[in-house]
Parts: C-alpha cells; structure tokens; sequence
C-alpha cells in the first residue's frame, strides 16, 4: 500500500468517527429535549436547544449535531420499512 491510500483511509476513518460521533451527541441530546419537553414544555426545552444571535461555535455544533441525528434516523427508518415493504411483496408474488 503506498502512503498515500494510507493516508487517505485515515482521513476517511477519521472523518467517519467524527460524524458518528456528533449523530451521537445528536441523540443524547435530543432524547434530553425530550425529557425536558415532558417536564417544562415545548417553549423553555427548545430555547436552551435553539442558538441565539451571538451564541458560541459549540451552541451550533448542538444544534447542527440534533439535525444530523434526526436525518440519520429518518434515513434509516426510511430504509427499515422500504426493505420489510419490499420482502412482502417479494413473497406475495407468485412463483418465488
């Protein structure tokens, strides 16, 4: 292997763990949210979630981290039900 698809694969890996890592990140927090949401309401939960003008890079980082957890989860729910929708029909049909 020349270094250079070494080097390569590590910047993917890299990348791939810092992505998994804020879809995680993503996931606790909007599982807080929802605690709190419970507890305090839709207004004062998604005030402390939202950034507001002038917030720090990390009060993004949050927000951004919940986005990409809740796409990551529709994706794979979307692809969840496709396959088990597409493996009935698979065996409704006739022959197979």
């Amino acid at each position: 292997m020349s270094a250079r698809t070494v080097a390569a694969q590590w910047l993917l890996r890299s990348s791939a763990l810092v992505l998994w890592t804020l879809v995680l990140w993503g996931a606790l927090l909007a599982f807080l949210t929802l605690l709190d949401v419970a507890g305090e309401g839709l207004g004062p939960a998604l005030g402390r979630l939202l950034p507001s003008r002038g917030a720090s890079v990390w009060a993004w980082v949050n927000t951004l981290s919940v986005a990409l957890a809740m796409a990551v989860g529709l994706v794979a729910g979307g692809l969840f039900v496709w396959g088990r929708r597409r493996r009935a029909w698979s065996s409704e049909q006739p022959g197979d």
